[in-house]
């Protein structure tokens, strides 16, 4: 039987090198569009929030907001409770207006990677990985 595990492992490191040279063109990384992607998609979120959602520690958010602070797209904002240590990441007016491009890139990679396949193919796709245990 031919081995799944690496055929999968360089499928997704092609597709990420691919999305990483798109999004490099917008100052991002692919983990920071992700994060960018995650805080669009909820709204104003907490860092644990976000780090559960892309399986990331607390840690790992922690570094890659720091950056994206940096580049003036993230801010961290008082989450309005009693707590003044609970805070969540919201966008700034640039990650905002940044993310219809970031969408477009990944996108595009997506459909560079996947469009010769039939819908049908992709659904499976989907539905086989969906089915791999986590832990």
């Amino acid at each position: 039987m031919t081995p799944i595990g690496p055929a999968l492992r360089t499928a997704a490191s092609r597709i990420a090198q691919r999305e990483a040279r798109l999004l490099s063109a917008h100052g991002v990384t692919l983990a920071e569009s992700e994060l960018l992607r995650a805080v669009f998609d909820s709204g104003p979120t907490a860092p644990s929030a976000v780090a559960d959602r892309l399986g990331l520690t607390r840690g790992a958010v922690s570094k890659l907001v720091d950056r994206l602070r940096a580049k003036r797209l993230l801010v961290r904002a008082a989450s309005g409770t009693a707590d003044r240590r609970y805070q969540t990441l919201a966008l700034t007016g640039g990650g905002a207006m940044l993310m219809p491009a970031l969408v477009q890139a990944a996108e595009n990679c997506e459909a560079t990677a996947f469009g010769h396949l039939s819908a049908n193919d992709r659904a499976k796709i989907v539905a086989l990985l969906a089915r791999i245990p986590s832990g």
